[in-house]
């Protein structure tokens, strides 16, 4: 209610014949007169009096609201959670726990082991495999990574039901995929048997699938078995880049069988597409050691050894060019 409506804008006016301060003394007769106009006088303050209260009431009142507007208006506290109380199972990722893996093998290892902990399943399994190979714990991971391949209807987020659920091709592609990993890592622990053998299984369930294939030939002639390689690799792929690592491949199958020539042309033709290929210069100095060319062997060999000086390639052309040293007329 507001409270100027109450009170007077101008003096109060009394009817008209009722004058405030005569100038002149009323004649007697007029008593009616008077008393009425003292009647409208006192109802007048009357009215202000209870005007000026509700004034009072109003602004006590709302010296009270405002006292209690602050409480009203504090917002009620929530309870805070920590963030590791809270975290769902998608907080977790295998992009995210791999994203480090090679620059900082010990982080990804720890996320990994934490999100184990957290009930990550093969995913997070995986991911640990691939952080121990970068620690050097190769065996390990390599023994882990074949028996997640082995999993059927890979990958699942919880492993109490892993391998209880039904293959798809994104699994099979995702199983092969975690095969060849074990294969390439048996490989780096000088294990060539059990490599073939991840190898081997990863095709069984991708026959099509191009890094196995490359890891299977190259396992194949480590192991001897170059015919085994050259029909894996042949016809070679179609996509330029596979296309070259499986010429280097299937050259140094046939170098394997004694057939230089072919062996020259499949990495003649890979070196036309990528001339600063460690791998491919690796092998063509072989070949030309084989043919008794030792200059040109040399001269391919310290080119590896320049271009990537920190590779296994040049590891093993710096082997070359020390035995080509001691005895410069081998073949």
């Amino acid at each position: 209610m507001r409270v100027f409506a109450c009170l007077p804008v101008s003096p109060f006016s009394l009817p008209e014949g009722c004058p405030v301060r005569p100038a002149i003394a009323p004649v007697r007769p007029a008593r009616r007169v008077r008393v009425g106009c003292r009647g409208i006088m006192a109802a007048g303050v009357v009215i202000v009096g209870a005007c000026l209260l509700l004034a009072v009431n109003v602004a006590w009142n709302g010296r009270v609201w405002a006292a209690d507007a602050p409480r009203a208006a504090a917002p009620t506290p929530v309870p805070t959670v920590p963030e590791h109380e809270g975290a769902g199972h998608d907080a977790w990722s295998f992009a995210r726990c791999t994203a480090t893996v090679s620059d900082d093998p010990d982080g990804a290892r720890d996320y990994a082991e934490d999100w184990l902990n957290h009930g990550g399943g093969l995913e997070a399994q995986q991911c640990e495999a691939l952080a121990r190979i970068e620690l050097g714990d190769v065996a390990t991971a390599a023994a882990s990574l074949d028996r997640l391949a082995h999993v059927p209807g890979w990958p699942v987020g919880d492993s109490a039901h892993a391998g209880m659920q039904p293959d798809t091709p994104q699994s099979l592609r995702r199983r092969a995929a975690v095969a060849e990993q074990a294969a390439r890592a048996w490989q780096a622990d000088d294990s060539p048997k059990q490599a073939f053998d991840s190898a081997t299984y990863g095709l069984m369930l991708e026959p099509d699938d191009v890094p196995l294939r490359l890891v299977y030939a190259r396992v194949a002639v480590e192991l001897d078995q170059p015919q085994r390689a050259i029909d894996t690799l042949t016809p070679l792929p179609s996509v330029p880049a596979e296309r070259d690592e499986a010429l280097v491949a299937r050259a140094a199958a046939w170098r394997r069988m004694g057939r230089i020539e072919q062996a020259m042309t499949d990495i003649n033709a890979a070196l036309k597409d990528m001339p600063r290929n460690g791998a491919a210069l690796l092998e063509r100095g072989i070949l030309y050691q084989r043919e008794g060319q030792m200059a040109q062997a040399r001269a391919d060999w310290q080119d590896v050894v320049t271009l990537a000086p920190d590779s296994d390639e040049a590891d093993l052309a710096r082997q070359d060019l020390s035995l080509l040293e001691t005895d410069p007329e081998a073949p």
